[in-house]
């Protein structure tokens, strides 16, 4: 069994993404709603890019600026899924890519656990160990090495697939239209 990565993690470098099958508008929308939800000092500006993606557009991109505060990547990646019907969609998912330096480490990947009732943790996969993540009370629990393989979290066993392809996330330059959503979020 390799070392488990140390907790909270290092994502220096990590290029950031929260994906959700839902358009562009109702993403920017929930993006907006969002800081009612976090504490009102420390705040700084986070401004998200979104769009569509060309290779299926069932599916919206949102790109963070930079690697925040692991409870926001996983809050706000659960918060896209709308807190109403007709808002949002379903499985989304966080994909955090490794920088060339660091490719050893391989994609961190997040999901929701939706065997949870209470819709309240996220299972996730990282240097080959998966976790589970509750998101009130911050609380990581390490599950072991290759328990969620990567596939999981695309065509997840016995939840919705996906369809999703991590291969989509290269050449960011091809997507030419992004919008822009401008935010303060907590440091």
């Amino acid at each position: 069994m390799s070392k488990q990565p140390n907790y909270p993690f290092d994502m220096t470098g990590y290029t950031c993404f929260s994906i959700i099958n839902c358009p562009v508008e109702q993403a920017v929308q929930l993006l907006k709603e969002y800081p009612g939800l976090c504490a009102a000092e420390d705040r700084i500006p986070f401004s998200f890019q979104i769009a569509t993606l060309p290779e299926e557009t069932k599916w919206t991109l949102v790109r963070w600026p930079q690697p925040g505060r692991f409870y926001d990547l996983m809050n706000l990646s659960m918060w896209l899924m709308g807190y109403r019907a007709g808002l949002g969609g379903e499985n989304p998912i966080f994909i955090a890519l490794p920088p060339e330096a660091r490719a050893a480490e391989g994609p961190f990947l997040v999901r929701p656990d939706y065997d949870n009732q209470f819709g309240d943790s996220v299972l996730g996969f990282w240097q080959n160990w998966s976790f589970d993540y509750t998101i009130p009370g911050e609380k990581l629990r390490w599950i072991g090495e290759d328990v969620f393989p990567q596939e999981y979290f695309f065509y997840g066993r016995g939840y919705s697939s996906t369809g999703f392809q991590l291969e989509w996330l290269q050449h960011m330059e091809r997507i030419s239209e992004w919008t822009e959503c401008c935010i303060p979020m907590e440091k």
